[in-house]
């Protein structure tokens, strides 16, 4: 066992097996902003991704999610990629660290402001071995939801709603993104 540092301290990590280093590799295509097939195998048609910004559900709504991030970020570099102990082989736990620079909204200046964020994601998956929800909880903070109370109910809505817009605008093919 090993550790890594995160800005929520040190958290135990090990080493992925060769099945989840093919896993890792292809989901982390879809925060380079490279959104694929071969990422998007690893899904159950009824996955749902859930972050604090959306909640998106089914299959094809996590994909119009991917999709749309190369249309926000120029560039999208992961500097750090761990596996936290506390994986099972029904769930799976990254420790990540990825820089995101935005696209310029200033004519001819090529790109904007830059973002690092940690976050734990959490791939639960079903028997078949395929993703059922991807959590991913920036700073290690869970996500609010209606369980939270008013706020949380409030947030909830919210995030499905920005789901639901990014659905509208944005395909669900990553060949079309």
């Amino acid at each position: 066992m090993s550790f890594t540092q995160s800005s929520q301290g040190t958290l135990a990590t090990r080493e992925a097996t060769s099945e989840e280093q093919t896993f890792i590799t292809d989901i982390l295509k879809l925060y380079q902003l490279e959104p694929s097939e071969q990422s998007y195998r690893h899904y159950a048609d009824s996955a749902v991704f859930h972050d604090p910004v959306s909640i998106a559900k089914g299959k094809d709504s996590v994909m119009s999610q991917f999709n749309g991030m190369p249309k926000i970020f120029a560039r999208s570099d992961t500097k750090e990629v761990a596996v936290l102990a506390s994986s099972t082989p029904s769930q799976l736990q990254l420790n990540l660290t990825q820089h995101y620079v935005f696209k310029s909204p200033i004519p001819f200046k090529k790109e904007g402001a830059e973002k690092t964020v940690n976050s734990k994601l959490t791939f639960k998956l079903n028997s078949q071995g395929l993703i059922e929800e991807h959590i991913e909880e920036w700073d290690h903070e869970t996500n609010k939801t209606a369980d939270d109370g008013f706020m949380g109910k409030l947030q909830e809505q919210r995030k499905k709603m920005d789901a639901k817009m990014v659905d509208t605008f944005v395909s669900s093919d990553p060949k079309k993104a």
